[in-house]
């Protein structure tokens, strides 16, 4: 696949030149040098540890400068070869894999996290001789493989089995000792890791009739992680319930839990919900990132008449700002933003939601819990009594919540919430539905927006030929004819996915906000910019595919 590396780089140099770079600080800098030096970790995992350099990101780097392949997790077959030379351990403390063995006269192949240690590289040659093909992976998934590796080269002890198998009532203590088993213990931990590295909101763990299926929604969508083998599934599962304080011996009856947990140097706060299935448990587990970078409206991109509408509405004493769409849609990260707006020391803000999602210095945040009657009802009619200047409930999602929200609003208060509505013109009709009379409305509602996110396309997009594809310049010719603005298709720029490592292989990486604003009377949209015009927009640039805009705002033309 490739030559033997050269090297350019000390291991030592990286932080320098990551700092012309402008991507660290001379601040960094010094702080990775002292932990690597002090902790005797590489410079690469300081790094992604202090959320600096991600392992992908590095393993980018590494590919990139010594033009080697890059690899993921996907790429690794579930069993490597074995060679008497290459110990586990060693392979382990020096982030290296053997991929395919010597034959027949060909070198062997080895992934390899830091194409930059020649110690490594030098012992290797005396091992295999000159040609070693390299390739780049992340040392996280370079520790997955040989953990998945040994994992299906040992036959699952029979007791291990026969509780994994059994479908009855299981024994606590046996449950327990099956939990804390090291296997069990470093697959989860691994589990998490690659989870928040690739910046996963929810973890699925299911049970289907071929096996475990262990899913990560990345950027809206679940796809597939690496395979979990059967026997791991009953002490996983019963590992995660301890952890979050569930009662591991009731299958029956779903479950809530909690767990806080610092996964690669953040604390994460993980909302576990478990269910029973005709084939065990089911477990979904949102991850919640308190060291997420805070959004700022700035940082959002409003189109320019929606910042506008927005920041005049965050002036105003008093009123209700709405934002809508549906879960998911980056509703709250919205709100969150403009209450950054908002946040001084002359301000009290108090948030009610469920769950807190953002953590927030100076912001009084309170979390509701239905199950013990203290709803969002509740905790407004308390908030009322804190006199607070500004209110973020979370949801109206009753006529309680809504009728108490535009009284707020009416006494002097600014309220900031969300419905779900698929558009913003919907959203007065949906607050008369519940009982809040016209007349009310009209004097409190200082601006409606929606919203949605689209999968914008990883960098390894390709650019599409219009002229080679008749008839998708018609259909998008059609579509650049609806607003001037959107300018011929001959300008467009489209593109499609093709995928590579560092998207795992989806062709998208990342998501951007769509985003439209009712006019006052709440008739129809301002300026006529429909979430459908701005996706129309970044369908021109090439920043997302005319798919994903059907994927997320439907296949009617309602949104044009």
């Amino acid at each position: 696949m490739s030559r033997v590396v050269t090297v350019h780089l000390e291991d030592v140099e990286i932080p320098q030149r990551l700092l012309a770079e402008g991507r660290l600080t001379p601040a960094d800098v010094a702080k990775v040098r002292h932990l690597s030096s002090s902790s005797g970790q590489p410079v690469r995992l300081v790094l992604d540890r202090l959320g600096l350099v991600s392992q992908t990101d590095w393993a980018g780097i590494m590919a990139q400068d010594h033009d080697l392949p890059l690899l993921a997790l996907d790429d690794f077959p579930v069993r490597l070869p074995k060679d008497d030379r290459l110990s586990s351990e060693y392979m382990r403390r020096n982030g290296i894999a053997l991929l395919e063995a010597a034959a027949d006269g060909a070198a062997p192949l080895i992934a390899i996290a830091n194409p930059l240690a020649r110690r490594v590289r030098q012992a290797l040659a005396m091992i295999y001789g000159p040609g070693i093909r390299y390739a780049v992976a992340t040392d996280r998934d370079i520790e997955t493989a040989l953990d998945r590796s040994a994992s299906a080269e040992e036959a699952a002890p029979e007791e291990v089995l026969s509780i994994a198998l059994s479908d009855g009532d299981l024994d606590a203590d046996r449950l327990t000792e099956l939990a804390n088993n090291a296997p069990t213990v470093r697959y989860l931990d691994r589990l998490f890791a690659q989870a928040v590295e690739a910046g996963a909101t929810d973890i699925h763990l299911e049970m289907l009739e071929g096996g475990p299926r262990i899913r990560l929604r990345l950027d809206g969508i679940l796809s597939e992680t690496a395979a979990m083998e059967r026997h791991l599934y009953e002490g996983v599962v019963s590992r995660l319930k301890i952890l979050a304080g569930m009662d591991i011996s009731e299958r029956r009856l779903p479950q809530d839990g909690r767990i806080r947990q610092q996964i690669a140097g953040r604390r994460i706060d993980i909302r576990v919900a478990s269910a029973p299935t005709v084939l065990g448990e089911t477990l979904v587990l949102r991850l919640l990132d308190n060291a997420q970078k805070r959004a700022s409206l700035g940082g959002l991109h409003l189109p320019g008449a929606v910042a506008a509408r927005l920041r005049q509405a965050l002036r105003q004493p008093n009123g209700l700002i709405l934002m809508t769409g549906p879960t998911g849609s980056g509703k709250t990260t919205t709100l969150h933003a403009a209450l950054a707006e908002l946040n001084e020391i002359g301000r009290k803000i108090v948030t009610i939601e469920n769950p807190v999602e953002i953590q927030t210095a100076g912001l009084v945040q309170i979390e509701v819990k239905a199950e013990l009657g203290w709803t969002f009802a509740a905790a407004l009619r308390t908030v009322l009594r804190h006199d607070p200047d500004v209110i973020m409930v979370g949801e109206i999602r009753d006529a309680e919540t809504a009728e108490l929200a535009v009284r707020a609003a009416l006494t002097g208060h600014l309220v900031l919430s969300t419905l779900h509505t698929n558009r913003a013109t919907e959203a007065v009709m949906r607050l008369t539905d519940m009982g809040v009379p016209d007349y009310l409305l009209t004097s409190v509602l200082r601006v409606v927006g929606a919203q949605r996110l689209v999968r914008t396309l990883c960098d390894c997009a390709a650019p599409v030929d219009l002229a080679r594809r008749p008839r998708l310049r018609t259909l998008l010719a059609k579509f650049a004819a609806v607003d001037p603005s959107l300018g011929p298709v001959e300008r467009w720029s489209p593109r499609l996915p093709t995928g590579c490592p560092r998207c795992n292989r989806t062709g998208y990486a990342g998501r951007a906000a769509l985003f439209e604003v009712a006019t006052e009377d709440g008739a129809g949209v301002q300026g006529g910019r429909t979430l459908g015009l701005e996706g129309l927009a970044l369908l021109a640039s090439g920043r997302t595919t005319l798919e994903e805009l059907v994927r997320v705002l439907g296949a009617g033309r309602f949104w044009i």
